[in-house]
């Protein structure tokens, strides 16, 4: 790699952590403030012509705004992820790409996880009191909803068994073809050695042969 991809690589580092770490501040700054405004006398009480409490609609404003911000995110922890596990380790050596690359998606298809049920969570004080009997609807739509992170999860820790086995295999009893050259040439060896020896033994009959005739 070049000094200037290099530079480059190390820019986008920096500013992806940058990015995410104001995302998760903002995140958690909107919730601090949801725990101040949920202490303020008479946010307990009903919304006027509402089945519905202040602080639930706080909470729900909350939830959808954290919500918004983790769906934001989600694609930049996948690069940072990547980023992370595509630099080479301490041998020198990379991971393979189809580990980095679906490392990113699990990580972000965690956070998008995250995000729905965060939402599912905030808006519950909402949404229940006004559905009242059809309630259920509200959990059906949000079951629906997790189900699709929940599908694209499964499918990208599956398709990771195999090239990960195959990256423990090679760290723990070595790579196939590095063993099978170290057999092939430690039987070369071996049969120039037997080779050589049998060459001696016949040179060594011939002189003995020729000594006993000039006796």
């Amino acid at each position: 790699m070049s000094s200037n991809d290099s530079a480059i690589g190390t820019a986008l580092d920096r500013d992806t952590v940058r990015s995410t770490s104001k995302l998760l501040i903002g995140a958690l700054a909107v919730v601090g403030v949801l725990a101040v405004v949920t202490l303020l006398p008479g946010v307990d009480r009903l919304v006027p012509f509402a089945p519905v409490t202040f602080a639930a609609v706080a909470t729900a404003v909350v939830a959808l705004a954290v919500a918004g911000i983790l769906l934001y995110a989600a694609p930049k922890f996948a690069l940072l992820t990547r980023l992370a596990l595509g630099e080479a380790d301490a041998e020198g050596d990379a991971r393979p790409d189809r580990i980095v690359e679906n490392a990113g998606g699990v990580v972000h298809w965690l956070v998008v996880f995250g995000a729905v049920l965060v939402a599912y969570r905030g808006l519950a004080g909402v949404a229940v009191p006004v559905l009242n009997g059809a309630a259920w609807a509200y959990d059906a739509a949000f079951l629906f909803v997790a189900l699709v992170p929940v599908v694209f999860l499964v499918a990208r820790l599956t398709v990771t068994v195999d090239p990960l086995a195959e990256l423990v295999a090679d760290r723990v009893a070595g790579d196939d073809d590095g063993t099978a050259d170290g057999d092939g040439g430690g039987d070369d060896g071996t049969a120039d050695n037997d080779g050589g020896g049998g060459d001696s033994a016949d040179k060594s009959d011939r002189t003995t042969a020729t000594e006993t005739d000039d006796g």
